[in-house]
């Protein structure tokens, strides 16, 4: 095992008693804890909903089925987990991608809307907000559903990731910036029609227990994982801000390495979360193994954008050069070890290793 790991989830003794006294009380679907853990995390975005379902791709599906994109397009990025786009796909849309900026979020520019487009999706990439104003003014009438799956507690302009569009949706997987020891997503929204389709599509269709007047799935959160995401939920803003110092510790020490480029750490407008720490550099095959070598864990996000996924490629006759910058980011990004119980030590040696591989001295 590396020295160093890329992420680590927080998992204390708080936790797994919750998950055991929900196992032990409670139903164990559709349980108390679900209920009370979308009420809480409602309240900490700052929507009147939140639906639980069961992983962050169902948030994105179901989503766009309450909201009938169904036979039209949706305006999307290229650069994310194939799971962005291929939601849209499942929903029964035509994804249609939109190139990125530096920090690897949709370019508004980029967004262009035509009488088929049923909604934008943009992705707040690595916990960083997209420019979620620019967006808005690109397709005006046009429905936004945030894919804030890596965004939990980010914000843009003083509101909360998930609450600026008609809809948020959040992923709970165990690397996330929260989890609920396992799979698990919501979807956040201020439309109490939406709210109700989007509980009946991941309960069966159902309206009464042996009725169901639409085709729903099975997509319900399980009350266990529910009871473990509410623990999570109380540490989040103090996790999130351990992220940021750390986020800041590399910066200072890593910013006179010239051949790599540091994320931004925030504007006035927009305060990421760090998800991820992503720096680009041109030899990043050639770092990466170094530091592999020397005991740190890095990753790739994303190796392969989406539109030259052999899926999409095969699909939809998309080749590389379509989306240069998307691409670009695909060949230089580098995602360096970032986790709340991570030691300044740790950033330290990390960064002393960057230094030594291009010849400085850490």
């Amino acid at each position: 095992m590396a020295r160093i790991p890329l992420a680590r989830p927080v998992i204390s003794e708080e936790m797994v008693q919750a998950m055991a006294q929900a196992l032990r009380d409670e139903r164990l679907v559709m349980g108390e804890s679900v209920f009370r853990f979308e009420d809480e995390f409602a309240r900490y975005v700052g929507t009147d909903h939140a639906v639980s379902v069961s992983s962050g791709t169902d948030a994105l599906t179901l989503a766009m089925l309450a909201m009938n994109v169904r036979a039209r397009e949706v305006i999307t990025t290229p650069f994310s987990f194939v799971a962005t786009a291929t939601s849209v796909v499942h929903a029964g849309a035509t994804p249609i991608f939109a190139d990125v900026l530096a920090d690897g979020n949709i370019d508004p520019s980029e967004v262009m809307p035509t009488r088929d487009t049923a909604a934008v999706l943009p992705v707040h990439l690595y916990g960083n907000p997209a420019r979620m104003d620019e967006i808005a003014e690109a397709a005006p009438n046009v429905r936004i559903i945030e894919d804030a799956c890596q965004a939990h507690g980010a914000s843009y302009k003083g509101r909360k990731c998930g609450a600026i569009g008609d809809a948020g949706c959040f992923s709970f997987y165990t690397t996330k910036n929260m989890t609920v020891g396992g799979d698990g997503g919501m979807v956040t929204t201020n439309d109490e029609r939406l709210a109700n389709d989007l509980r009946k599509l991941r309960d069966c269709g159902r309206v009464s227990r042996y009725e169901h007047d639409v085709f729903g799935f099975t997509s319900r959160l399980n009350t266990a994982n529910a009871a473990f995401g509410r623990v999570q939920l109380r540490h989040l803003d103090e996790w999130n801000e351990r992220r940021r110092a750390l986020a800041r510790r590399y910066s200072e020490r890593l910013k006179d390495v010239m051949e790599i480029k540091l994320p931004t750490l925030g504007t006035r407008d927009a305060v990421p979360v760090f998800h991820l720490f992503v720096v680009r550099c041109d030899d990043r095959d050639s770092l990466a193994r170094y530091l592999g070598e020397n005991g740190v864990e890095t990753a790739v996000h994303y190796p392969i954008p989406i539109h030259l996924q052999p899926a999409y490629r095969d699909a939809y006759g998309f080749a590389r050069g379509s989306y240069p910058a998307s691409e670009r980011m695909a060949d230089t990004a580098l995602s360096l070890p970032l986790f709340p119980e991570m030691e300044e030590g740790q950033v330290d040696e990390v960064c002393r290793l960057v230094i030594e591989h291009y010849g400085g001295k850490g």
